[in-house]
C-alpha cells in the first residue's frame, strides 16, 4: 500500500522533532494534530503502529523531545482515536505503553504536586491509547486520577478541554475484573 501526502508529512514532522528545540517542538506537533484531523481512520492506523510508539519513546528516553511535548502529543492522538471510535491502534505491548505503565506506578507513589499534573497526564494518555485491558493496578490509580479532573470547575476553555479528554479516557477505558 503507497503512502499517502498526510501520512509522508505526519512520518516527515515526527522524525523533525528531534532536531528542534521545545518551542518548535510544540510548533511541529500542533502541526502534526492539523494533519492529523484530516486524516481518514485507515490513514490513521497506517500511521501509528507499533514503530511509531517505539519511536516516540526512543525520542523521550534520549531526551530528544521532552514529556512534556510527547503528552501534548499523544494526548492529541487519543483524543482523535476516542472520537473516531478507532480499536486496535498498536498501543499495546510497546514500549511507550511499558514505560508510561510504569511511571503512573512509579508517579502514584510519590505525594508531590508537580508530580499530579503529569500523573493526570499520563493516565489520560494511558487510558486513551491503551486497547482492550488495563490492570487493576493501573485501573485502581488511573481512574481516581482522571475522575479527579473531570470534575475541575475552571471554565476556560483549555481546563474544559482537559475535562473532556480526561471522561474520554475513562470512557474508552477498559477493566479487568
Amino acid at each position: 500500500m503507497q503512502e499517502t501526502q498526510n501520512e509522508k508529512k505526519y512520518k516527515r514532522l515526527l522524525s523533525e522533532l528531534e532536531d528542534c528545540t521545545e518551542i518548535e517542538q510544540k510548533v511541529k506537533i500542533e502541526e502534526m494534530r492539523e494533519v492529523m484531523n484530516e486524516k481518514d481512520d485507515e490513514e490513521f492506523r497506517s500511521i501509528f503502529t507499533k514503530e511509531i510508539f517505539n519511536k516516540i519513546s526512543i525520542k523521550i528516553e534520549e531526551k530528544k523531545m521532552s514529556m512534556d511535548n510527547a503528552i501534548m502529543l499523544l494526548k492529541h492522538v487519543g483524543y482523535y482515536k476516542a472520537l473516531k471510535k478507532i480499536s486496535k491502534l498498536n498501543f499495546n505491548g510497546t514500549s511507550l505503553d511499558y514505560i508510561f505503565a510504569r511511571m503512573i506506578l512509579y508517579k502514584a507513589t510519590k505525594n508531590e504536586e508537580k508530580n499530579e499534573k503529569l500523573l493526570i497526564d499520563l493516565c489520560k494518555c494511558f487510558a486513551l491509547l491503551k486497547d482492550g485491558v488495563i490492570s487493576p493496578e493501573l485501573l485502581s490509580i488511573c481512574v481516581p486520577c482522571l475522575l479527579k479532573n473531570a470534575l475541575m470547575k475552571d471554565k476556560r476553555e483549555e481546563t474544559q478541554k482537559e475535562v473532556e479528554i480526561a471522561l474520554l479516557g475513562l470512557s474508552d477505558m477498559g477493566y479487568c475484573v
